[in-house]
């Protein structure tokens, strides 16, 4: 998106409101990389008109996509409930970035809230595997009728997703809101101030404390078997996921990491994922501890 097209979006709230909208629909026709798009529209309006402006353009953006879920046979409230969650997040995150200028900050509350929110539903609903088995089993007959080769019952995958459901959609919320915000401040950044996102990018981290929990979390997971601490630890390893890529940009705008080396590492996120999340999160931890008690010894 270039500078005059972001503009033209932030003054144009019809405009918005149907860009966020159509970018709604495209992880319901399989498109699930999708899923951060339209969040990044309402977040830009916040940062740019204020979270008025915003909250304006997330408003209409779900009833068209309530109206897209009734034509197509599904339930309206589907829609406004997939609405609160693609575009509530960014938009409460441009809110506070508008108001911080740290997204840093932003990075810090977003995993505290996934946090609680993990914490939330384990204390009140019980053992994750109990609740969501059902419904993984119709998903898993779903596919099945619909000709799909997998079958997650024979796979054992049953009792696996059901069990991590609750940490995959708090870090996937957490992820998505960050990436949505990110694209939301690049393209501020290109109508206002061209390279301000990647200097803000570059010097994310998660803090001290932080830092300490992911790590005590991590850690514990490897040692016990409890969903509620596996569920932390996949939340605290997206977080240093992506401090370990703000590292690797840092590294490449200071000359020390050539562009090749950083295509090659978003290359392996996508063919190797589990092996270079696992790098870039140590990668993110190192960073994190070294940059937060320089931060702190010059406090």
């Amino acid at each position: 998106m270039n500078r005059s097209f972001a503009s033209w979006i932030t003054a144009n709230p019809g405009a918005a409101v149907f860009l966020t909208g159509l970018l709604g629909l495209l992880p319901l026709f399989g498109l699930g990389f999708a899923f951060f798009l339209p969040g990044a529209v309402p977040a830009l309006v916040t940062l740019v008109r204020g979270p008025r402006a915003g909250l304006l353009v997330a408003a209409g953006a779900s009833i068209l996509l309530a109206l897209a879920m009734w034509l197509i046979g599904r339930p309206a409230p589907v829609g406004l409930i997939y609405s609160l969650w693609v575009l509530g997040p960014p938009l409460a995150l441009g809110a506070m970035l508008g108001r911080s200028g740290s997204l840093t900050l932003c990075l810090q509350v977003a995993v505290l809230a996934g946090a609680v929110m993990i914490m939330a539903l384990h204390a009140t609903l019980g053992d994750p595997q109990q609740f969501w088995a059902p419904f993984v089993r119709e998903l898993a007959q779903e596919m099945q009728r619909r000709g799909l080769p997998m079958n997650l019952e024979e796979d054992g995958l049953v009792e696996t997703l059901a069990r991590t459901l609750w940490g995959w959609v708090a870090t996937l919320t957490v992820l998505l809101a960050m990436c949505a915000l990110f694209l939301a401040r690049w393209w501020q950044g290109r109508a206002e101030q061209e390279g301000r996102f990647g200097a803000e990018f570059r010097q994310v981290r998660l803090g001290l404390v932080l830092g300490v929990a992911a790590a005590v979390s991590i850690l514990a997971s490897l040692l016990t078997d409890q969903p509620l601490v596996d569920d932390l630890a996949r939340l605290f390893l997206g977080a240093l996921t992506i401090v370990g890529l703000a590292a690797a940009h840092r590294f490449k705008a200071e000359g020390r990491l050539n562009g090749a080396w950083l295509w090659a590492i978003y290359a392996m996120l996508v063919l190797a994922a589990p092996v270079m999340v696992a790098a870039l999160a140590g990668w993110g931890f190192v960073d994190n501890w070294l940059r937060s008690r320089s931060a702190a010894q010059n406090a």
